[in-house]
């Protein structure tokens, strides 16, 4: 569990199933992300229990959203995260990534290197990995739309024989 001034983001469990589904399926939250998931794909995470990573919820328990951290397709260490829309706007995202961020190199010490990947279009997350101190390394298309890849180096006093 990790605490913010305003969020908790605590372990994601199958507690949690129905509001991640909610997000999987709403086409505004996956707007950006190739769309909404298919039946198929629901209840292929549904039998595998969820995706992991933390619901990010306020103080009172109302859960605005969830971010992961886990292995991208190039085995990099990558941040991914969705929130929803209701919550949008009030710096939740930026929180709760950030605190994420925060605990990664320390989660996974042999990385290097964090990554994340969002549609170009999608402005909101664009200006979200810039704030967190990320930077374009890479662009491509997939979806039918062009995704930027965002990258943050360890620091370097997290790495080998620097203090």
């Amino acid at each position: 569990m990790v605490a913010t001034e305003r969020l908790v983001l605590r372990e994601a469990g199958t507690g949690d199933l129905t509001i991640l589904e909610r997000m999987w399926r709403d086409p505004v939250v996956r707007r950006h992300l190739g769309g909404p998931l298919s039946e198929e794909a629901v209840a292929a995470r549904r039998s595998a229990g969820g995706v992991g990573g933390f619901m990010a919820e306020l103080h009172s328990g109302e859960v605005v959203g969830w971010c992961h951290l886990g292995r991208y397709r190039t085995g990099e260490l990558e941040l991914s995260y969705a929130f929803l829309p209701g919550h949008w706007g009030r710096g939740y995202a930026r929180e709760a990534c950030g605190a994420i961020v925060g605990v990664a190199f320390e989660s996974f010490p042999d990385d290097a290197r964090l990554i994340a990947v969002t549609q170009e279009a999608n402005g909101r997350s664009v200006r979200l990995l810039e704030a967190l101190g990320m930077t374009r390394v890479d662009r491509f298309d997939e979806f039918g739309a062009c995704q930027v890849r965002y990258a943050l180096d360890r620091p370097l006093a997290g790495r080998a024989g620097h203090p």
